[in-house]
């Protein structure tokens, strides 16, 4: 059961980091942006149409699994946990039904406000199952989340230089780290209540 429910975790990242390797790497290696890492990854996904549209249907695809893996797969029984997880999908998808435009039009305005909520609902599930779990490996990997969700939303709200120079690589360990702090609470052997 354990190796299923976790499938429901797995294909989404793997989804991502296709989405990821694919349109990042279109755009270094023929866009023009080669090594360019002060951009998010949801500014290189705007900057084309056929790159847009291929990040929102894999990331309905990821949502649909997400949904899907809390209501039937998830050991957090908890109902807020749930409940955070439910808006941090339908954050997740809001974002990706309105790209981040170069222009700072009203999509990029949409997507900017729900995906600064998503990185902050993020942070809040990683506490609150920091604050839920009995396994210490769990508490340990979101606490380490939980000072860099800190960290990133700091540099992020003051637009850190060194920071801003190089967000590809500080938001991607955000995203992916989110999914490790996913997968690892999943693994429990004894359900939280």
């Amino acid at each position: 059961m354990e190796k299923r429910s976790n499938k429901f975790l797995w294909i989404p990242v793997l989804i991502f980091s296709l989405e990821y390797l694919g349109i990042v790497g279109y755009y270094w290696l023929w866009g023009g942006h080669l090594g360019d890492a002060s951009l998010t990854i949801s500014r290189f996904v705007g900057l084309n149409t056929w790159s847009s549209l291929l990040f929102c249907a894999g990331n309905l695809a990821i949502a649909v699994m997400l949904f899907y893996y809390i209501i039937v797969h998830a050991k957090m029984k908890n109902f807020l946990w749930k409940l955070l997880m439910v808006f941090f999908i339908i954050c997740f998808v809001a974002l990706s039904i309105s790209p981040h435009v170069p222009d700072e039009s009203m999509p990029a305005k949409i997507h900017c406000f729900f995906a600064g909520a998503m990185f902050i609902i993020m942070t809040v599930i990683s506490i609150f199952t920091a604050l839920t779990t009995k396994q210490k490996l769990t508490s340990l990997i979101c606490l380490f989340y939980i000072m860099y969700g800190v960290f990133f939303l700091v540099c992020d709200l003051f637009r850190i230089d060194f920071f801003m120079r190089g967000i590809l690589w500080y938001e991607s360990a955000y995203i992916f780290a989110f999914f490790a702090v996913l997968i690892n609470s999943n693994r429990l052997k004894e359900q939280i209540d």
